[in-house]
């Protein structure tokens, strides 16, 4: 990966969940690490054990992408390293009724999980272009395969990763640079154990964030789409290939609504 992309990665929301296990692997692998999130002190103790553990260097970029300054901040940054492999994964999540959440939490998720993809994307990705070489893993989620009652914001936003990526993947491949989408399922993170559901009593399959991560880095060169684990690209297979749409947005709102306790179930549209 170094000798084919260069030895710089940059990671948003690098210091939890996923992204801490893409930064480990990037580092295991001999890349020189930009580490971005919002808390510095969380930055430097994560920096510390990297610089420890692989002998690699880190940068720490405190910034919050959940407002437009942010991806400013980011570029500024690091406007003289030569960013090889850009990985992003900072994202929120949202549940409950769409029309009940604040204006202001939607314009946040949106400016996190959509535009600052989109921006930091079209800076690294067009640097990567004119050098001919890098690549670009954006973290979406199986979420934005399928409707998503009761979480609709989140999953809307990451059907956006989905369809930025997939299309880059084909684009980029002219300029040298390979892109993927990384779509994990329920993972044992920070984030999921927030919202208080159980996803397994829910007969999901939940993941640690390391074999995620693999996954992730796996499929760049290779494929545009990586899906961990065998019964999320079942779910995936079947949500998107076999049943209708109607009737699977109709079982996430029972699903969810009950992992919630929200709303009731209605009546099944095929």
């Amino acid at each position: 990966m170094k000798t084919k992309y260069g030895t710089w990665a940059l990671v948003t929301g690098g210091t939890s969940g996923i992204g801490a296990a893409l930064t480990r692997q990037l580092a295991q692998a001999g890349l020189n690490v930009v580490l971005v999130a919002r808390t510095q002190a969380t930055l430097d103790t994560h920096a510390a054990a990297l610089e420890k553990d692989y002998g690699v260097k880190v940068r720490s970029v405190a910034a919050d992408l959940s407002v437009p300054a942010g991806t400013a901040t980011v570029i500024d940054a690091v406007k003289d390293l030569e960013v090889g492999v850009l990985v992003l994964c900072a994202a929120l999540e949202s549940q409950g009724y769409f029309v009940e959440e604040s204006l202001a939490k939607h314009r946040a998720l949106v400016q996190m999980d959509v535009v600052g993809p989109m921006e930091l994307t079209h800076h690294f990705g067009g640097k990567m272009a004119e050098r001919g070489r890098g690549a670009m893993l954006l973290v979406s989620s199986l979420s934005g395969w399928m409707a998503q009652p009761y979480m609709a914001h989140y999953g809307a936003a990451k059907a956006y990763v989905i369809s930025l990526g997939e299309s880059l993947y084909q684009e980029m491949k002219d300029k040298g640079v390979d892109v993927a989408v990384l779509s994990p399922g329920p993972t044992q993170t920070p984030m999921m154990v927030a919202t208080g559901i159980d996803f397994a009593s829910m007969g999901m399959a939940v993941m640690q964030p390391a074999p995620v991560a693999a996954a992730g880095l796996a499929a760049l060169g290779r494929r545009a789409h990586a899906i961990p684990g065998l019964r999320n690209r079942m779910m995936a297979f079947f949500m998107t290939r076999v049943m209708s749409r109607g009737l699977v947005g109709w079982m996430f709102k029972k699903m969810m609504g009950r992992a919630l306790k929200l709303g009731a179930p209605a009546a099944a549209h095929t």
